[in-house]
């Protein structure tokens, strides 16, 4: 072999060695992506019973039906200087309500809640919630001038994890409903609930 081929070979080999080398370093100290966070965590049904005095009336009475989606805001929560043991979420929870006393009717609307729970045990996890929400009514009352009413509410519970997916359900809310000042007739209603279902997580 002659020598400019020689040195020809050897710039070569140097130039594969310069392309190569950042590749394998690259490989060795970058650490593996990280996998996308999953922002939902949970989604389930909550039933159960509530009931309020009213003045001129019977008892209101609720068969409650809230679907609930619960979103993990752990990193959220991060990004403002909070580290919480727990788990913090956002929960989305539509209702469709029926109202069996006084009269029959129904309830629609939509809240919004902060959730904050932590496991006690591998199975048992408390949590205490609170928030707002809108609210239609068909139930007309002497307590509200409006059938558009606002919402806000406060619960504690205890989750029991059947396994790593699901978990039952059950816990107690207080729920205000008045209409914010909309109308004169704004004595608010206050609700309590005996509350239970199940919920599904996504690992």
């Amino acid at each position: 072999m002659g020598k400019k081929n020689l040195v020809v070979l050897v710039v070569i080999c140097m130039l594969i060695l310069l392309i190569v080398s950042p590749v394998w370093s690259g490989s060795e100290s970058t650490p593996p992506a990280e996998k996308p966070h999953k922002w939902l965590r949970e989604m389930g049904v909550l039933t159960g019973y509530g009931t309020a005095s009213l003045d001129r009336d019977a008892d209101y009475e609720i068969i409650p039906i809230l679907p609930q989606f619960g979103f993990d805001i752990n990193p959220l929560a991060k990004k403002l200087h909070i580290d919480p043991r727990g788990m913090v979420e956002c929960v989305v929870e539509p209702l469709m309500n029926v109202v069996i006393n006084p009269d029959t009717n129904a309830e629609v609307g939509c809240s919004f809640l902060l959730k904050y729970s932590d496991h006690i045990t591998s199975r048992i996890a408390p949590y205490i919630e609170g928030g707002f929400g809108i609210i239609y009514t068909t139930q007309h009352t002497y307590e509200q001038g409006t059938q558009y009413n606002f919402l806000s509410q406060v619960g504690v519970g205890l989750q029991f994890f059947l396994n790593k997916n699901f978990a039952l359900t059950g816990g107690y809310r207080f729920r205000h409903m008045s209409n914010a000042g909309l109308d004169d007739d704004n004595r608010g209603i206050n609700h309590h609930f005996a509350l239970f279902g199940l919920s599904y997580f996504f690992k």
